[in-house]
């Protein structure tokens, strides 16, 4: 079983969705696609605007069993740079974890934990997509939780035309710009 947290704010809007709920949500439907198992849990309900947050997703190939809110995680993604002042994110996180930071500065974090860096709000402007699909491209990249291919196809039954291809190309340089930081 895997397990990832993706951190970030949301607005203080009932009509959007942030994007560390957006990239999880895409990861979960990616993983159903391929016919594992999934527990997705985003944050409470209640809207409390520029706060830290966090979204939880546990995927496996047998069925999940435990309900627990405590996690050993693989992978922690950030999608708000200045959330790594805020809260440990390396809380939780295995020895050979990985988090994934969106920005373009170096960072440094509690611990050893290994990080990888990109700036996926560059991608998103760059190809007029939303933060979650770099954001979910990467987390992919990094874990292979599932295939760039699973993701492709959700991304593909969700849009459509110009918006489409836009969201496929965010895919892939999403995936290539966490290679190129892992080097």
């Amino acid at each position: 079983m895997k397990e990832f947290r993706f951190h970030g704010r949301r607005l203080p809007r009932y009509d959007h969705t942030a994007p560390f709920v957006g990239a999880a949500r895409l990861l979960a439907m990616a993983a159903l696609r391929e016919g594992k198992q999934v527990q997705f849990r985003p944050p409470w309900l209640f809207l409390r605007g520029y706060v830290p947050e966090a979204a939880h997703l546990r995927v496996a190939t047998e069925p999940i069993e435990s309900y627990s809110q405590e996690y050993v995680l693989d992978l922690v993604a950030v999608t708000d740079a200045s959330i790594l002042t805020a809260i440990d994110v390396t809380a939780g996180l295995k020895e050979t974890g990985v988090v994934l930071v969106n920005g373009a500065s170096p960072v440094s974090l509690k611990g050893r934990a290994r990080t990888a860096i990109a700036d996926l709000d560059a991608i998103a402007r760059r190809f007029a997509t939303d933060l979650a699909l770099p954001m979910a491209a990467a987390t992919v990249a990094l874990s292979g939780v599932v295939s760039q291919k699973a993701l492709a196809a959700v991304v593909q039954a969700e849009t459509s035309g110009r918006a489409r291809q836009q969201a496929l190309r965010a895919l892939e340089a999403a995936a290539q710009a966490v290679a190129e930081s892992k080097r």
